[in-house]
């Protein structure tokens, strides 16, 4: 029977390294797991700089365990 929950850590840059655990379920979007942490900007993984998509299914893309970098949204000159 396929996982249903997967445990990810979210490092928040900028923060003193503050890491959020956090579960996400089948279908989760990137969308989503911000909106849920109250927290923007763009979400990476450790060993990928490619910044998921905010409509990225973030439970496919990612395995359980992962640790992922949330870069604050830097606003553009």
């Amino acid at each position: 029977m396929p996982k249903e929950r997967k445990s990810i850590s979210i490092v928040v840059v900028g923060s003193g390294n503050q890491i959020q655990d956090v579960d996400i379920v089948r279908g989760s979007t990137v969308r989503d797991l911000l909106e849920k942490l109250n927290l923007s900007g763009q979400l990476t993984k450790v060993d990928d700089p490619t910044p998921f998509g905010p409509n990225d299914d973030l439970f496919t893309r990612v395995e359980d365990g992962d640790k992922l970098i949330l870069s604050p949204n830097t606003p553009v000159a």
